[in-house]
């Protein structure tokens, strides 16, 4: 099939792929530089097909794959627009329900849903990872009674939504539902807002209360076996404080006596050029933290102001010394770096919340997504992105 140019072209032809150079640069795209494929595959198209009927997704695909030069995603999603485009039969059972779900709304709405789905197919105007059809299917079902509730009040556009009206609808949920709905809400006017249909996201800053969770430690029986290769009140603390609430090594010298706050049950700690982490400490690392101040207090009533101090390092006040903490996992045959790794991937398997890692182990998104998506490899992010 060779490119076709304008003289092979009907008036019909023309025209739309004059308003489809409209509609790229309504996307902020140059239609002869980064729409160009795009360009192309319209006008082969419109050349051996006309304009006059309506186009089939299987034959701009068949465009698609003649090779760097031919762009497929922007033409599929403008003909749809159009309503011009004849799609390709649907044969996923969980894409045929969540398409169903989205018919069952008004008109308005259900176009929106659609466009969402298109989007989270990985069929919108940006590229992004295309969700599972499971997933989608979820988001879907999960959105729907928001969705519903709201044209049943009398609106009958999404772009009337305020972020009074998300939170509204969020809040008024049981608790055991708020999260399951937010998500879906905040993708769908990611999406809406991504496509050029919305002017603003009403859902972009609206946020769940999230209760502070206490970490789940490792098996209490791998713990006990951790610590019976210990035996001072210090080495213990030392080990629960990564095996359990997953410090950097490195935190553990440079802690203070002030950065522990007993009667919160809190641990503060300092890193270099970040925002300081703080630690809700568990009854049983609490414990070993009182019996270690006892035991500091008693063997070293006029120390310096380390939280962690040995013989040698109690009379130094030049800084902290790694001298207190390098034998201890040597002792117990395993690096405190291993250790903390497999803390935080357990924790990774009690929760598929990036969020929660962040905040409970101070982590990186970088950090957390990769301890997630480890621990649950079926689970992918809304790839969706503003």
């Amino acid at each position: 099939m060779n490119p076709a140019n304008e003289f092979a072209l009907t008036p019909a032809a023309k025209v739309l792929l004059r308003d489809f150079s409209d509609y790229l640069r309504d996307l902020g795209v140059e239609p002869r530089v980064g729409g160009s494929a795009s360009l192309r595959t319209l006008r082969v198209l419109t050349a051996q097909l006309g304009a006059e009927a309506p186009i089939r997704e299987v034959d701009v695909k068949a465009i698609a794959t003649l090779g760097d030069h031919y762009q497929r995603r922007r033409v599929v999603c403008f003909l749809r627009q159009r309503g011009i485009l004849k799609p390709e039969p649907m044969r996923d059972a969980e894409l045929i329900r969540a398409r169903r779900v989205a018919a069952s709304l008004p008109t308005p709405f259900a176009e929106a849903v659609d466009l969402w789905i298109d989007v989270l197919l990985g069929q919108g105007t940006r590229s992004n990872p295309a969700l599972t059809s499971g997933t989608i299917y979820s988001y879907v079902q999960n959105a729907h009674p928001t969705l519903k509730s709201w044209a049943e009040s009398g609106i009958t556009d999404l772009r009337e939504i305020t972020k009074k009206d998300v939170e509204a609808a969020i809040m008024d949920l049981p608790s055991v539902r708020r999260h399951s709905v937010h998500p879906p809400l905040r993708s769908l006017f990611r999406a809406l807002r991504r496509e050029r249909k919305i002017f603003r996201d009403p859902a972009r800053s609206v946020s769940l209360p999230v209760a502070v969770k206490l970490p789940t430690p490792l098996p209490s029986d791998r713990v006990s076996g951790i610590l019976s290769k210990v035996e001072d009140v210090r080495s213990q603390f030392i080990v629960a404080l990564v095996a359990v609430h997953a410090l950097v090594h490195d935190d553990l010298p440079a802690l203070l006596l002030e950065d522990l706050d007993r009667s919160r049950g809190q641990l503060r700690v300092r890193r270099r050029g970040r925002l300081d982490h703080l630690v809700y400490l568990d009854e049983f690392t609490s414990e070993l933290a009182t019996s270690w101040l006892r035991e500091r207090y008693r063997r070293w009533p006029r120390t310096g102001t380390h939280l962690l101090v040995s013989r040698v390092s109690a009379a130094d006040e030049a800084g902290p010394s790694t001298e207190v903490t390098k034998t201890v996992f040597e002792r117990v045959g395993i690096s405190a770096r291993k250790l903390r790794g497999d803390r935080i991937y357990d924790e990774a398997r009690h929760t598929a919340d990036p969020v929660h890692l962040m905040r409970l182990f101070g982590l990186g998104t970088t950090t957390a997504m990769k301890y997630i998506t480890a621990a649950h490899p079926d689970k992918r992010p809304d790839p969706i992105r503003a």
